[in-house]
């Protein structure tokens, strides 16, 4: 919390992405929240829309500050990447030489792991505050442009991983605003269809009684206002409620 009672990311965590001049798709992957801990982790894709990890591609983890996570996903990407048929050596490879990556603007230092003359390639670094890994092929690592963001609605995502995406970019500071908004305005949208109805009533009321038949474009009102309501429906966000003083 900050000095006003505002809820703060923990650790100011914000995931990195390769720059908005990335040619292909870019793609959600996953991501985890620890509630009791405030860790958080992303993983984004950067390449075909299938996958194809033999066409050109950058696979970006984000960590914040201390996830164990970062451990975990790297020794997975160098045996995945980097020893793809007979798997880690004993212990971790040492990496190669220091590379310099362009993170907002300004040089970051990750290390960088490559068997050989293999395009594929694994890199682990620092952005500020969030820890990365980079693993990739057909680009050059210190070609990358790399940018934090911390909303992830740009970023694709398949329909059951869209609640995770949301929930993270919200747990980041982003989308609260947004999500305020929202709210409100459909809570605009759900007093005019309240006053179409009650207008309604009151005409009906007034020309033929309440069993008066509705007909044509007032019908249609009626049922676009209830239809309107229908969606505006929703619990509250914890804190508020419907009720008025």
């Amino acid at each position: 919390m900050n000095d006003q009672g505002t809820p703060v990311a923990a650790n100011r965590f914000r995931v990195v992405a390769v720059d908005a001049d990335w040619p292909e798709s870019r793609q959600f992957m996953g991501s985890g929240h620890n509630h009791v801990t405030g860790e958080m982790h992303v993983f984004l894709w950067f390449g075909s829309a299938s996958y194809d990890s033999q066409a050109e591609h950058v696979r970006v983890f984000s960590a914040s500050s201390g996830n164990a996570e970062v451990g975990e996903v790297l020794e997975d990407a160098l045996e995945d990447y980097c020893h793809p048929d007979e798997g880690l050596p004993a212990g971790r490879p040492v990496p190669g030489p220091i590379i310099t990556i362009t993170a907002d603007g300004k040089p970051a230092t990750f290390e960088l792991w490559r068997n050989g003359s293999d395009p594929h390639w694994v890199a682990r670094g620092r952005v500020e505050n969030t820890e990365v890994v980079l693993s990739g092929s057909g680009i050059e690592p210190g070609e990358l442009r790399l940018v934090r963001v911390d909303d992830l609605a740009a970023y694709s995502a398949p329909t059951a991983f869209l609640p995770a995406r949301e929930a993270i970019s919200v747990a980041m500071g982003s989308g609260l605003r947004a999500a305020g908004s929202g709210r409100q305005s459909q809570s605009g949208e759900a007093d005019t269809a309240l006053r179409v109805l009650r207008d309604l009533a009151a005409r009906g009321a007034a020309l033929g009684g309440p069993g008066r038949e509705l007909r044509g474009e007032e019908a249609d009102t009626v049922m676009r206002a209830l239809r309107d309501l229908a969606q505006g429906a929703g619990p509250a966000p914890a804190g508020e409620s419907g009720a008025e003083g």
